[in-house]
């Protein structure tokens, strides 16, 4: 099937569009309350909106990391960080594998290449449900090696009528990362009863996160709350991580600065190709799925 720009899935009323670049989320409404907006316009996302991040997400410090004692080299691709920056195919053209009206599978393949020696295929079938949106993510090592592998998803969610300000976060995660100047981890800590700590709930007036949190708490999926009603984000256990961001890099005339959050369900945290945690690895032949999906619940009143 030839490339389209995108794609647009509908099922009563919630509509989705996917975008064939970055085989990612470019917009969602559920009965006409936009939950995650086309901020890109089809120009050239600012910041990974909705796209898929594959076969790592977050940051490789210096784009350097060792496989079974081979050093590797990636592309520094964020020059600001000094870091190769989520994955491979995020820019990619993705094609459709299976368009229904209100599904869409798009594919992409991953080939060998300077520091990512491995083949894979990456599927993700994007389906529109009664209250918000399903995500099924799928890998496949088509090589003849075992393959690290790791996967996210990049969508900015809000809740009609509400910026960041206005929100509560609630995040079932009980570790947060500590990152240096150039967004690349340094050490771990617990959440307990410190600013970072979300599990019942705390507003993001004032505060600023770009963070990824991990050991989640019994699966339970995270939440923003403002006076319209709850997006509510759920993954299954193969996305141990998550990482949120409150907007603040977006200048400060930009209609966009805090007017949303990245919430993103990761399998793996930053720099995961060398500390090893939570890497997947494929044998030939072998394959790997994960789920998650995004449900709108709005305020009886609102």
């Amino acid at each position: 099937m030839p490339i389209a720009e995108s794609w647009t899935i509908r099922s009563g009323g919630v509509r989705a569009v996917v975008g064939a670049r970055g085989g990612g989320i470019r917009e969602l409404t559920v009965d006409g309350a936009t939950v995650i907006a086309d901020a890109a316009g089809g120009e050239v996302p600012a910041a990974f909106d909705g796209l898929v991040l594959a076969p790592w997400p977050n940051r490789i410090p210096d784009g350097r990391w060792t496989w079974r004692g081979a050093p590797q080299q990636l592309a520094v691709s964020e020059p600001a960080t000094s870091s190769a920056v989520h994955g491979l195919v995020a820019w990619s053209a993705w094609r459709a594998g299976r368009v229904d009206a209100d599904a869409v599978e798009v594919l992409v393949d991953v080939l060998p290449q300077p520091g990512y020696p491995f083949r894979l295929e990456i599927a993700v079938t994007w389906t529109v449900v009664a209250d918000g949106l399903h995500c099924r993510m799928r890998a496949l090592n088509l090589g003849d090696a075992d393959a690290p592998f790791g996967i996210a998803t990049h969508p900015y969610v809000g809740v009609p009528g509400a910026s960041v300000d206005d929100l509560v976060l609630t995040l079932p995660a009980a570790s947060w990362t500590e990152v240096d100047a150039n967004l690349h981890p340094v050490a771990v800590h617990d959440v307990d009863g410190g600013p970072n700590d979300f599990r019942a709930g705390a507003p993001l007036a004032d505060v600023r996160l770009d963070m990824a949190f991990s050991d989640r708490i019994d699966a339970a999926p995270a939440r923003i709350t403002g006076p319209a009603g709850t997006v509510e984000m759920w993954a299954d256990a193969s996305f141990g991580w998550w990482q949120v961001y409150t907007s603040d890099y977006f200048p400060e005339e930009s209609p966009r600065r805090r007017s949303t959050v990245a919430l993103e369900p990761m399998t793996c945290g930053p720099n995961a190709f060398n500390s090893g945690r939570d890497v997947v690895v494929l044998a030939p032949g072998h394959e790997w799925s994960g789920e998650w999906g995004v449900r709108y619940l709005p305020t009886e009143s609102a």
